[in-house]
């Protein structure tokens, strides 16, 4: 069974995924899916996917949650801080593009 701890990690990285997800199709949709876009959205899920390998391997080989909890708290803040940066970078450029032309 697993604890709480691991379960709100779990939940963490699964709301990443989706957000990441999301941001996908929609640049697919709307045609706007630059390489920039791919290349950012793709590091992001790579480093959720390594990080969720990294919880599967820890509760394989019984590992004390606490040795590794601060490492992956970091990780995750990490994560949620660049999805955010990625965000308003995204925000600004709609904004930019919606900003009436100066004559």
């Amino acid at each position: 069974m697993m604890d709480k701890q691991t379960q709100a990690l779990r939940k963490k990285l699964n709301e990443i995924s989706q957000r990441v997800d999301k941001w996908t199709e929609d640049f697919k949709t709307s045609g706007e899916f630059s390489d920039i876009h791919r290349a950012l959205l793709g590091e992001i899920q790579n480093r959720n996917e390594t990080l969720r390998e990294r919880v599967r391997e820890a509760e394989t080989a019984g590992s004390t949650w606490e040795l590794i909890k601060a490492e992956f708290v970091r990780d995750i803040s990490s994560l949620q801080d660049d999805l955010l940066e990625f965000e308003d970078r995204l925000d600004s450029e709609i904004m930019k593009k919606r900003r009436p032309s100066k004559p």
